[in-house]
């Protein structure tokens, strides 16, 4: 071994320091990520533009969506009536590829337009036809409003839905889920008239969302509201300070169309023997 006066490394040691530099050097250059291992992110094509056809006038909320070889490549919902915006999101592989639109499921009119990787945003307007414009509550309530807690005494909520421009039949339900009986849908009676009778076993006051809807999620929504009581409420709720029934405040009951028979017999029951007959 080689040794020169004065130094106190050898031509080893030196070697070895060299070799070692060099191994992390390629180890650190092996955990830096390659350029070409990741696309750079793809900025997206955003298409904005009117409404046309049935889905100039469509009602807010509705989802406008894009597809490519049918995959939802961008969605979003209309924020004013007869406009949309939606930002369409690919790769490299759909350059040149068609966009399909669809406005609440329903495909657009045809289009020619295709994806291009990192485009200026575009003004393209689209034309639906379909019913996108909701349907109108004209009314809605519930008789009577006051039912008892026995699950068979039950109010009456009816609505009248109707759209003048469109011949179908939309969706009308109800969601008694806060009463533990999940989304109802009403009995169509006719002359755009829907009904249905609603009981309960828990006891509150309650507003219950009522919805008619068309299947392209065009909807149109409200409130309804029905006090649901046990008999142990009736007298702090219909009678006087006291909790006592007088005959004037019987009278009142009986003769209220917002509170149930089953709630009037059951304050007679328990207040006057002989029914009726003292009223």
């Amino acid at each position: 071994m080689v040794k020169f006066q004065g130094d106190t490394m050898t031509i080893k040691d030196k070697y070895l320091r060299i070799l070692s530099c060099l191994v992390i050097l390629l180890l650190g250059l092996s955990l830096v990520p390659s350029a070409s291992a990741s696309s750079p992110p793809s900025i997206p094509n955003v298409f904005e533009g009117n409404l046309k056809g049935d889905a100039a006038n469509a009602g807010l909320g509705l989802t406008i969506s894009a597809y490519i070889d049918s995959e939802l490549v961008g969605s979003n919902t209309l924020k004013e009536t007869g406009k949309y915006k939606v930002a369409v999101s690919g790769t490299e592989k759909y350059n040149g590829k068609a966009i399909t639109f669809k406005l609440g499921g329903v495909a657009s009119e045809p289009i020619s337009v295709t994806y291009k990787q990192g485009a200026l945003p575009a003004k393209l307007d689209l034309t639906f036809y379909g019913d996108f414009v909701p349907p109108t509550i004209e009314t809605l309530s519930a008789s009577p409003i006051f039912i008892l807690n026995d699950g068979k005494d039950f109010s009456t909520v009816t609505a009248k839905v109707v759209d003048p421009k469109s011949s179908k039949i939309p969706s009308v339900t109800i969601d008694l889920t806060p009463l533990g009986q999940g989304v109802v849908s009403l009995n169509s009676e006719g002359g755009n008239l829907y009904t249905c009778n609603v009981n309960s076993n828990v006891s509150g006051e309650f507003k219950l969302a009522f919805t008619a809807a068309y299947p392209s999620g065009s909807s149109a929504k409200e409130k309804v509201s029905i006090t649901v009581l046990k008999e142990s409420e009736l007298a702090a709720r219909f009678g006087g300070a006291d909790g006592i029934f007088s005959p004037e405040e019987i009278k009142t009951l009986v003769n209220d169309n917002n509170v149930s028979s089953e709630i009037k017999y059951a304050v007679l029951r328990a207040y006057f023997a002989d029914g009726w007959d003292r009223i």
